[in-house]
């Protein structure tokens, strides 16, 4: 029987006991032992959770998760601790609150430090995917602007903006909900496909210094010094002469 099946069956008891009492103080204490191993419980549930969507990581390009890694060592010792405060149950009742062992507190305890040692795993395999994908899709700032102002490919530069802005939403706004996981992932796709359409070419440093000047015309205009053997070269061989026109500086 499962960890959880088995607290859920303790509850079942605890339930059915408080029903049939009559005492207002032992229903008290029925509903507070009930309480307390329902938040155990959604602790641990919490986290199962998280572990099912990082394993569909490896789907798409993560790692798979490690059986061996260091934050599933001693799950075992949270069903010893289960077991101790049963059968100080099937003993004590609602008096098993006040043993001095304190079973019920050990276990809420060791819940808590392990559910935090499989929190902060979680939360590294998702941020490692996420670099993963972020080599899969970046693009430097230069590289882009290049998309719009040397290849006036507009409407890539656009798609890749509001897309890349949409998935550093979600991505902010992350909480290990599948649907959220859903929409990062299809950005994810998105993103890299926009990436693959782009010229990633580092341009010449001259033929980019043209360009800057070229682009940003309405604070200085670009002269025909900028226009060297090497940028006249570059602009033809990309069919880009004619693009461009000679005005006197008057």
């Amino acid at each position: 029987m499962s960890f959880k099946s088995k607290l859920s069956q303790l509850n079942l008891e605890i339930d059915t006991h408080s029903s049939l009492s009559k005492n207002r103080s032992i229903v008290d204490g029925y509903s507070e032992i009930a309480n307390r191993l329902n938040r155990v419980a959604n602790t641990l549930t919490e986290e199962v959770n998280k572990k099912h969507l990082v394993e569909q990581l490896a789907r798409h390009g993560g790692m798979p998760i490690d059986p061996e890694a260091e934050a599933f060592a001693d799950v075992d010792k949270l069903f010893e601790l289960l077991v101790n405060y049963q059968a100080l149950w099937e003993e004590l009742k609602e008096k098993s609150l006040q043993e001095e062992n304190n079973c019920l507190y050990q276990l809420e305890n060791g819940v808590k430090q392990k559910a935090k040692e499989l929190s902060e795993f979680h939360d590294q395999s998702w941020q490692e995917w996420v670099i993963l994908k972020r080599k899969d899709f970046t693009v430097p700032d230069l590289i882009l602007e290049n998309q719009r102002n040397v290849y006036k490919n507009e409407s890539l530069y656009k798609n890749y903006k509001l897309t890349l802005e949409s998935f550093n939403r979600e991505y902010d706004d992350f909480s290990f909900k599948l649907d959220q996981y859903n929409r990062i992932n299809n950005l994810v796709d998105k993103l890299i496909e926009l990436h693959g359409q782009m010229n990633t070419d580092n341009l010449p440093e001259s033929v980019q210094k043209f360009f800057n000047s070229v682009n940003n015309y309405k604070f200085s205009r670009p002269t025909l010094d900028l226009l060297t053997e090497e940028v006249f070269i570059w602009l033809k061989e990309n069919n880009m002469l004619s693009k461009f026109m000679v005005t006197p500086n008057v």
